[in-house]
Parts: structure tokens; C-alpha cells; sequence
């Protein structure tokens, strides 16, 4: 299994785990569990860091998503609103 592979399937798994627990905050716990296995020192970190980095950028689309989400839908109500009062 190469590194990337390795790297996306360990991504894959950590999203699914914050998607069901919803953790935020959480991604140097999370990604330290998935490079325990590594044996070198310097390979683990390098792991762990992508890890993280991919466990941030998944939270923060995940709250994007969130936002635009939320804006569309007072959209949506203020439109209805303002439309019903006329």
C-alpha cells in the first residue's frame, strides 16, 4: 500500500468517525491513532500532520457547507416573509 493510498483511506475513515460524532477540535487525537502504527519517527510525523491537515480542511468545508446552507434557507424565509407582507 503506498503512502497515498494509505493516506486516503485513513482520511476516508476519519471523516466518517467526525461525520458520526461530530467532533471538532479533535484532529491531532483522531490522527494520532491512525499513524500509531509507523515505525519511523519521521514518517509517523509527517503522517500525522497531512492527517490533521486533511481532518481541518474536511471540518471546514463541512462548515461552509453549514453556512451557505443556513444563508439560503433565511433567504429563503425572508423572501416568503417580505413577499406575504405585500
Amino acid at each position: 500500500m503506498t503512502t497515498n493510498t494509505a493516506i486516503k483511506h485513513t482520511f476516508l475513515g476519519l471523516f466518517v468517525l467526525f461525520s458520526l460524532t461530530n467532533l471538532s477540535g479533535c484532529a491531532s487525537a483522531l490522527c494520532d491513532a491512525q499513524t500509531d502504527h509507523a515505525t519511523n519517527p519521521l514518517q509517523r510525523e509527517n503522517n500525522r500532520l497531512e492527517c490533521q491537515r486533511q481532518v481541518m480542511n474536511a471540518m471546514d468545508e463541512h462548515e461552509r457547507k453549514k453556512r451557505k446552507e443556513s444563508d439560503a434557507q433565511l433567504k429563503a424565509y425572508l423572501d416568503k416573509h417580505l413577499k406575504d407582507t405585500h
